[in-house]
């Protein structure tokens, strides 16, 4: 029972999940990884990145950003396009600033990337130090703009960036700015010029589910809703939410395989380029003589630039409800 015969070179897994109207659904997910050739080919990894039953994060859980989001909190809504790895100066040189760079698609997405800065005062008041030259760069939000600013004496005082916790160069006053890192991770057009900026953060990966804007998309959860639905997902529940991508990272629906892929700025080659795999799954899932053929959507791409290394999962969703106890397995398939 509740057995997934993977039939494909392949990681593949299954979890349960529930949607907004509260059926049960049996979620099976397939990933495939690939190393991109500097001709732009992809090749079956030797090395297959498995289906992730949880997230991992950097560090601790509520205390660092996400390295990988997992592939089975619930059913996407569209393709996710993430992308994790380091900014790279110049091949051997040091750079001050770099542009790192996403298309895919629709998506067109740069980041500006900057060493080491704080904020100094002077005779003038607050100023931004020098960049810090860099040869690499982790792209990650704890590099971006958010964090916590603890300077009151009380701790029911302390205020955080509700965007990204794990952040830098949040504050609520002028004078808890002296030494205070800037963020190395931007937008260009919204550069900090001044400590009043509160830029939206930046960053190419997963969006943790505690943090905002994301974490909104759940939905609200107070008394009438304990009242009238509980423990469903709230009246206001966007699928969306389980989309953890940066908004402007989500495709417009989902990507379908031959999608030209660049990134710049990541890789030592300068520019890692190559079109999204076309493969196509079939899950067969049978409860008993009776057998329902589905098949997959593509739901997430992860870019690794600095490993010339793209995954790709594809998704299953199917509704069981009171069926469930019947399901025998799946079988997934390479069409």
């Amino acid at each position: 029972m509740w057995h997934v015969a993977n039939q494909t070179p392949f990681s593949a897994d299954h979890g349960w999940v529930m949607d907004k109207a509260g059926n049960k659904i049996w979620l099976v997910v397939v990933k495939a990884s690939f190393d991109v050739q500097p001709d732009g080919r992809c090749c079956f990894a030797a090395e297959q990145v498995p289906v992730l039953q949880v997230a991992q994060p950097y560090g601790e859980f509520g205390q660092s950003s996400l390295r990988y989001e997992t592939d089975l909190a619930g059913v996407k809504a569209t393709t996710d396009v993430l992308v994790r790895g380091d900014a790279m100066a110049p091949p051997g040189r040091l750079a001050t600033s770099v542009e790192v760079s996403l298309t895919a698609g629709h998506i067109d997405k740069r980041l500006r990337v900057t060493g080491d800065r704080r904020w100094e005062r002077g005779p003038m008041g607050l100023k931004i130090s020098e960049p810090e030259p860099f040869e690499r760069m982790p792209v990650v939000y704890e590099r971006a703009f958010g964090g916590w600013d603890r300077s009151a004496a009380k701790p029911e005082d302390h205020r955080l960036e509700e965007r990204n916790p794990v952040g830098t160069g949040f504050a609520v006053r002028d004078e808890h700015c002296d030494g205070l890192p800037l963020p190395n991770i931007e937008y260009p057009d919204q550069l900090i010029s001044g400590w009043k900026d509160h830029p939206a953060p930046a960053g190419f990966n997963a969006v943790d589910v505690a943090w905002l804007p994301r974490r909104a998309l759940a939905g609200t959860y107070d008394e009438k809703w304990r009242r009238t639905r509980f423990p469903l997902w709230a009246e206001d529940f966007d699928p969306r939410y389980h989309n953890a991508a940066p908004a402007d990272q989500q495709a417009a629906g989902f990507f379908e395989g031959g999608e030209r892929i660049q990134v710049t700025g990541m890789s030592e080659r300068g520019t890692l380029a190559f079109d999204l795999p076309r493969l196509k799954f079939a899950f067969r899932t049978r409860f008993g003589s009776e057998r329902i053929d589905q098949d997959g959507q593509l739901c997430t791409v992860l870019i690794e630039p600095n490993e010339h290394r793209v995954s790709l999962a594809w998704q299953s969703a199917l509704v069981c409800n009171r069926r469930a106890d019947e399901l025998d397995e799946t079988l997934v398939l390479q069409k």
